[in-house]
Order: C-alpha cells, then sequence, then structure tokens
C-alpha cells in the first residue's frame, strides 16, 4: 500500500515538500498512444503488468486520436465561434471517454481500476474557458480511490473552478495535469509516454540524423518548448521545475532511448554548449510607428495588445518612435492593429511570411563563439534576418518561412549535433 503523506489539501504554490512516495507510477498516455481500441488494449496489457508487480497507478489521459478536433468540428457545426464556455463542456468529454474506456480495459484484466474526471481526482483551477491554470490539488481524494484500486485514470486537461465550473486547461494540458499530480502525490518522477523517443536535437522531420537527448535542464527544455518543441508544454516543464519533479519522456509502445527533463547536476559554472535547435514556421513582424515615445507610451501599446489577446516576443525600439516585435501563431492581427490605431493613434505594418529558428544551450554568449557560428551559417546561406533576440540559454532568428528547414539542417550540422555515423 502507498503511504500518502501529504495533506488533504495541498496547494501547488508554494512547492511541495521533497517527500516521495516509493511504489507509486505516474504516467500520462497522449492521445496518438490511444487512436483506436487495440492501442488502448496495448495500454491496458503494460499497466496491468505493471500493477500486478505491486506498484500503484495514476495515469492521465489525453482525448482519443483525433477526437478534440471532431469535437471542435462538432460545436462548429452549431455555433460559429462556440461560445467558450459550452465548448469547455464538450471537449472536456474528450479525455473522460479515454479515462472510462482504459478502466475498462484494465478491470476485464482483473486489475482493480477507477476512471475520474479532473474535479473527481481533486483538480480545481482558477482562469477563463479554454486557458485554465491548477491552482490547487487535493491528493486525498486520489489516496481514497487507491485504498481500493491499484490504477486510478484521470481525464487529463480539465479541472473545477471555486465556483464549480468546468474548465480546461488549454494546449499541452493533459502534461500539466500530470505533472501536478506527480507533485501533488509525491512521485518521483512523472513518465510521458508519447509517439516520440524523448526530445531530439532538431525536428526529425527535417533533420534525419537527429538524436535523442538523453538528460535535459528545466531550463534548458523550457526554452526548446517555448521555441517551438512540441514533445512537452512550457507550462508542464516550469511546474515540475518549481516543485522538483522528474519527467521522463519516452515512446508509449516501441522500447529505445528516452529523455528525463531534471534539475541537473550542480556546477561552479555551467558548460557552454548547444543542447538543440528550435523552430517556428508561422511568425510575423510587426512595426508600430507611434506618435510619442518613452516607457510609458510603449507601455500603453504592450498593454492594449495584450487586451487583445495578443504575446509579442523579440522586442526592439530602432528608434525612439518605433516599436517592433514578432508574433507567433496565425491569429489575424486586424483587431489590435486597429485599436492601435484608433487609440494610440499608431501606424502599424505587418510583415508575413516568416519562421525562426533558435539555437538552444547553456552558457551560448561566454565565450561568444556561437552567436558568430550562427551568423555565419546564415550568411554563407544567404538568409536574411529582419530581427533577433539572443539570451544565455538562446540564440533565435526571424527569418524567411521558406529557408526554416534548410537553416535547421545547417545549423544542426554547424554545431556537431548529429548522430554519430560509423
Amino acid at each position: 500500500m502507498v503511504n500518502f503523506s501529504p495533506k488533504l489539501d495541498v496547494s501547488l504554490d508554494p512547492p511541495l515538500p521533497k517527500t516521495r512516495n516509493e511504489g507509486l507510477v505516474i504516467r500520462k498516455y497522449g492521445g496518438s498512444s490511444l487512436a483506436t481500441p487495440e492501442m488502448v488494449n496495448e495500454v491496458a496489457d503494460e499497466v496491468a503488468a505493471i500493477a500486478e508487480a505491486g506498484d500503484r497507478v495514476v495515469l492521465v489521459v489525453s482525448a482519443m486520436g483525433d477526437s478534440t478536433d471532431r469535437l471542435i468540428d462538432l460545436a462548429g457545426k452549431f455555433a460559429e465561434p462556440p461560445a467558450p464556455r459550452e465548448l469547455d463542456q464538450l471537449m472536456a468529454t474528450g479525455e473522460q471517454v479515454s479515462a472510462a474506456v482504459l478502466a475498462m480495459a484494465l478491470t476485464e484484466r482483473g486489475i482493480e481500476a477507477v476512471s475520474l474526471s479532473g474535479d473527481q481526482a481533486g483538480i480545481e483551477v482558477a482562469g477563463e474557458p479554454g486557458a485554465a491554470t491548477i491552482v490547487r490539488v487535493d491528493p486525498g481524494k486520489i489516496a481514497a480511490r487507491l485504498r481500493d484500486a491499484r490504477v486510478v485514470v484521470v481525464a487529463g486537461f480539465q479541472g473545477r473552478d471555486a465556483d464549480g465550473e468546468l474548465l480546461t486547461l488549454g494546449r499541452g494540458g493533459s502534461d500539466t495535469t500530470a505533472v501536478a499530480l506527480a507533485a501533488a502525490l509525491g512521485g518521483s518522477e512523472c513518465e510521458i509516454r508519447t509517439d516520440v523517443h524523448g526530445v531530439r536535437t532538431a525536428d526529425p522531420r527535417i533533420v534525419r540524423d537527429t538524436r535523442v537527448v538523453r538528460t535535459i535542464s528545466y531550463d534548458a527544455m523550457v526554452e526548446l518548448a517555448g521555441l517551438g518543441a512540441r514533445v512537452l508544454h512550457p507550462r508542464s516543464v516550469e511546474l515540475a521545475r518549481r516543485h522538483g519533479v522528474a519527467v521522463r519522456v519516452t515512446h508509449a509502445s516501441d522500447p529505445g532511448p528516452s529523455t528525463v527533463v531534471t534539475a541537473g547536476e550542480a556546477s561552479m559554472e555551467d558548460v557552454p554548449r548547444v543542447i538543440g535547435i528550435a523552430h517556428e514556421r508561422d511568425v510575423r513582424l510587426v512595426r508600430v510607428e507611434v506618435s510619442a515615445s518613452g516607457p510609458d507610451h510603449y507601455a500603453r501599446v504592450l498593454a492594449t495588445l495584450a487586451a487583445c489577446g495578443v504575446r509579442p516576443d523579440n522586442l526592439s525600439w530602432p528608434d525612439p518612435g518605433e516599436l517592433r516585435f514578432t508574433v507567433r501563431g496565425t491569429e489575424p492581427l486586424g483587431l489590435p492593429i486597429a485599436r492601435l490605431a484608433m487609440e494610440l493613434d499608431a501606424r502599424s505594418t505587418v510583415f508575413e511570411d516568416l519562421g525562426s529558428v533558435s539555437v538552444v544551450g547553456t552558457a551560448l554568449l561566454d565565450p561568444p563563439g556561437f552567436l558568430p557560428g550562427l551568423l555565419r551559417v546564415l550568411a554563407d546561406h544567404r538568409v536574411t534576418v529582419p530581427a533577433m533576440t539572443t539570451s544565455p540559454s538562446r540564440l533565435t532568428a526571424v527569418i524567411p518561412a521558406d529557408a526554416v528547414d534548410m537553416t535547421v539542417r545547417a545549423l544542426h550540422d554547424s554545431f556537431g549535433l548529429a548522430v554519430d555515423r560509423p
């Protein structure tokens, strides 16, 4: 029997004590690992073997296959756009279906299992529909179930707020659910089972000879995830870092290498090195010309953009009357630009068809060899760079979208990230 020591109501802020429960497996399965009944049964076989060996298991599941996309399409047949609250009620059912059928499959194998919604699992959230954040987990809810069952299957991506409203967590929500439960329950590790063998040095769809990064720090993983790597969501990594939960990313069904995201070894100084190359395809550069300059006026520009849901990257002020920034994604910019013109008498120009490439690592600016290396690759391939940002952990260049793939391959090769060749 697992000994659950946390209190019945555990807030995720401040961090929990570092006491861990041995004999407790916490694992998340992505939707691609549960896409068909046959795949659900394969997962059930694997989990049943763990439970039969004596461990207690808490699973977090995403919606089966493309269920989320189908639910969004279904909502669009009745309302365009759907009311955010009602869309959340609909989308939360995808994960609940996965949890229920997996619990059924485990029960058929003689394993006592129970499925729980996010609310039933004690997950309290706050925020807006489609973008809630986890504020509290009551581990007593799951602990009570584990006294009678060997496996608890939790629907990811969701919870209830203080008013009893069901809210979903947005992109990456199931990863975040799994890490939050690991923190609250005292799990020593949170496993993320997906359709890739861990975190790679670049997107393997672009670069053929990538390799798996066996161990990566929280900081480096946050950078990779935030700059285009899709394996983990930055929110889940930030949560893991805050509570000291190691995260293992591994393939759901194909044995092979895996990546462990952890604090890493303590050292006096970071060793300068490149860990991976990340990229984005949908980037726009926005130039805003303002009639007045100064921090206060720029603050008003940024506040107006935030009110419209725009999150600027790579901010710069080429001259006192001009603000430049990039925006990732394809959301229309017509409304924020119109508001800037109306409220602040600002003129805006949007440059389309851009992407970005990012070199991610440690101590990249000391010594300064990595930045010249990036610029040399861009120059050798005649790639124009309308914007750039640097920090000790990343070097990001905004470039034409049609040059992204070639640049990723060139940088991966230039920084020696390829697998060893015989």
